[in-house]
């Protein structure tokens, strides 16, 4: 039974690129990893809610463990004592990854411009996409969610594979 294709359907076949089947399940299945501080992750929460549903669009399996995870939500203020565990939280989650930066103050360091927190996480890991406010309404997150679906689907993650060079020693 091909995908899509309704159950009366007898003959005739179906076809596409196992790229875009691939990219497909991962967009559609994205398991967050929230690292929410202060307001910013009270506007995180409410994106799960039922008013925002962030069900529809297959992310609402919040996961707390970062090895189950594929992308990361940093939401709020960073200090600088909390970026060594932010960083081991982005090394430990399987590839591919992904980061969205919520906020203005994970983003930039917002109006707290002190030696204690960072000013921007994109210093210290990568960030596909920025959600700007202070604090972001959910909508925005949702915006957000559906630029780092859209950065998916246009992944190719075989075409990647062919081109990059082989492991030294490897056959």
């Amino acid at each position: 039974m091909a995908l899509g294709a309704p159950q009366s359907h007898t003959g005739g076949f179906f076809t596409t690129r196992l790229e875009s089947v691939m990219n497909w399940a991962r967009e559609s299945s994205l398991w967050p990893m929230p690292f929410g501080t202060a307001c910013c992750a009270i506007e995180m929460m409410a994106t799960l809610c039922s008013r925002y549903d962030l069900a529809r669009f297959g992310a609402e399996v919040i996961r707390f463990s970062p090895r189950q995870s594929d992308l990361l939500i940093v939401s709020g203020r960073v200090a600088l004592k909390m970026m060594p565990v932010l960083i081991k939280i982005y090394e430990q989650m399987p590839e591919p990854k992904w980061v969205i930066s919520m906020g203005a103050c994970a983003s930039t360091g917002g109006v707290f411009d002190t030696y204690t927190l960072i000013q921007g996480v994109d210093r210290f890991i990568p960030v596909d996409v920025y959600v700007p406010g202070c604090p972001p309404r959910p909508e925005t997150l949702i915006d957000g969610l559906m630029k780092i679906q859209e950065r998916i689907r246009r992944d190719r993650p075989i075409a990647a594979a062919k081109a990059s060079p082989a492991l030294p020693g490897a056959r």
